[in-house]
């Protein structure tokens, strides 16, 4: 006996059977990664700590606690073998427009149809001063990018619109190294 290549149930409603097509090729329900997935950065108002240890009464210090949520929306398909990418700058108050990586989180995404999973990508510590004598650093942006088991880059999100849509750029982007507003490398700023 030959099977089609769709599988055929039954579904009993009462007295009447209806039957139901289900999709057994992953082909036939191919939903792209920034279509199917829903990504939320969390980072809550970086918190203001440590006022007066060892500084001014006015030094700020923020910790910055990213929490990760990736949700897989489609219930046909999962997403497995993808891999993403997460940074986190900080901008400097002294010298506007410079921003530095301070936190990067690399991650396997392994996500069934219909589930979601969760990452914290660490912690970042940011110190500075606004007024009088400007000086220090203070959260600024955050970027993921999510690449296919193939590599290619198939989603890019970002509080700096000029991130996203500069996606080849993020993976060249370097653990504690400052960049202009161009996206270049630049030297640390003085304090």
């Amino acid at each position: 006996m030959k099977f089609p290549s769709m599988l055929m149930s039954v579904v009993v409603a009462g007295f009447a059977a209806l039957p139901l097509t289900v999709s057994c090729r992953a082909e036939e329900a191919k939903v792209r990664f920034a279509q199917g997935a829903k990504i939320e950065v969390q980072i809550a108002r970086p918190s203001k700590v440590d006022r007066n240890q060892g500084g001014d009464f006015d030094n700020k210090t923020q910790i910055i606690e990213p929490k990760i949520k990736i949700t897989n929306t489609t219930p046909q398909q999962g997403y497995i073998g993808y891999k993403a990418l997460f940074l986190l700058l900080i901008d400097s108050v002294a010298e506007r427009g410079t921003s530095k990586v301070v936190l990067e989180h690399k991650f396997d995404i392994t996500l069934p149809p219909k589930q979601f999973m969760e990452t914290e990508a660490g912690s970042a510590r940011a110190t500075y001063d606004e007024n009088g004598i400007k000086w220090g650093w203070k959260y600024g942006t955050w970027v993921i990018q999510v690449t296919d088991p193939k590599g290619e880059v198939v989603l890019t999100k970002s509080t700096a619109a000029s991130l996203e849509k500069q996606a080849d750029l993020i993976k060249t982007l370097k653990l504690d190294q400052c960049y202009n507003r161009q996206w270049k490398p630049c030297p640390e700023p003085r304090n």
